[in-house]
């Protein structure tokens, strides 16, 4: 259907694409223009969207594949036939045959584009089927990616992303209308992708600025998803955990020179984990909440190295006592209060509602 253009909207939007650069916005000859040939009423195209399956999210490119089958249904009085002479109720075409017969007998057709799409389509099937009464359905399933420049991994990986299929009319909204198809949009049930757990889904209709340049009808199925978070505990929170435990349990050594070798391997330890995970993080220009974790981790522990020093030094001149009156505390309630107080800041910063810093 996205090659299927009618006569008049294709001879439209070819005069305006001439016309609207050099047309001011809101420009009155412009807008007399499309008025003077514009339709008494537009037409009403219902459109559905179902998603049935989503190929792959693609979080540094920040797109999203999907297969999607796409209807529409309208009425034109230009493609009533009689069942008696025809000898059937309903006629069928592809689509691309259906554009030809359109143009020959100067029917008028919805066009439209998906908005988002970043990618060329494969069409895995492209039907027409239309009634005696002038009822036309479209039927498309499609693959194909489509961009998602909303998506913020600032929370990551507790993030929750909107993602939208969107379809945008041609012609301008006095030419042609999009209303929701009633019970035709959503998602299907296995759609195949394991990262991500869908939590809601709805349809929007809107009017944009279209390719036209003028206003247009816009379609929109969106739906919200979040992460399973299992695979994040066990790889990546869990022995970032195990870490800092070992650095709280090498501060009740009473040696502070096997202190300061185990909080150094420790830090080489945390480092080199970090290596290991760091193709499993989305690279971004902006510090997502798993960034600001693990360089916290690792400036603690750097800091622990240095703490243990500074101690060892402190023995070594004779301020022994000293020494263990402040590892005392830095033990027994410091490290622990640090740890709370870090993750603590961090929520506030990334989570709290009434926050103001955008790490961007």
């Amino acid at each position: 259907m996205a090659t299927i253009l009618s006569r008049w909207t294709g001879y439209l939007i070819a005069a305006l694409l001439v016309i609207a650069p050099t047309a001011a916005p809101g420009d009155t000859n412009l807008d007399a223009l499309v008025a003077g040939i514009a339709p008494e009423a537009p037409l009403e195209v219902a459109v559905g969207v179902e998603i049935t399956q989503i190929t792959g999210v693609d979080q540094r490119a920040e797109n999203f594949g999907v297969v999607a089958r796409i209807r529409m249904r309208w009425q034109d009085p230009d493609l009533a036939f009689d069942e008696a002479t025809e000898g059937t109720r309903l006629k069928s075409m592809k689509s691309d045959d259906f554009n030809v017969l359109a143009r020959r007998m100067g029917i008028n057709l919805p066009a439209f584009t998906i908005e988002n799409q970043q990618s060329r389509s494969f069409e895995k099937a492209s039907v027409v089927n239309w009634f005696a009464d002038g009822t036309a359905i479209f039927l498309q399933e499609v693959i194909l990616t489509l961009q998602a420049p909303d998506f913020d991994f600032v929370q990551f990986p507790f993030d929750s992303q909107k993602f939208y299929f969107r379809i945008i009319a041609n012609g301008p909204v006095s030419f042609v209308r999009l209303v929701p198809l009633q019970g035709a949009s959503g998602l299907g049930d296995t759609l195949g992708e394991e990262e991500w757990v869908v939590a809601s889904d709805w349809t929007e209709v809107d009017e944009v600025t279209g390719l036209s340049g003028l206003t247009s009808s816009r379609f929109s199925l969106g739906f919200e998803a979040h992460r399973h978070l299992l695979y994040y505990w066990a790889r990546i929170f869990v022995p970032v955990i195990l870490l800092t435990l070992i650095g709280w349990a090498n501060l009740f050594l009473e040696e502070y020179r096997r202190r300061i070798d185990i909080a150094t391997g420790n830090l080489l330890a945390l480092i080199a984990y970090n290596f290991t995970i760091s193709g499993d993080l989305p690279r971004l220009g902006y510090l997502t909440f798993l960034d600001a974790l693990m360089m916290a981790i690792f400036i603690i522990s750097v800091g622990s190295v240095v703490y243990n020093v500074a101690l060892r030094r402190l023995s070594m001149t004779g301020l022994e006592a000293r020494a263990r009156a402040i590892d005392w505390h830095v033990t027994w309630w410091g490290y622990p209060a640090l740890f709370v107080l870090t993750i603590g800041i961090l929520r506030q910063v990334f989570f709290a509602e009434s926050v103001f810093i955008h790490l961007r």
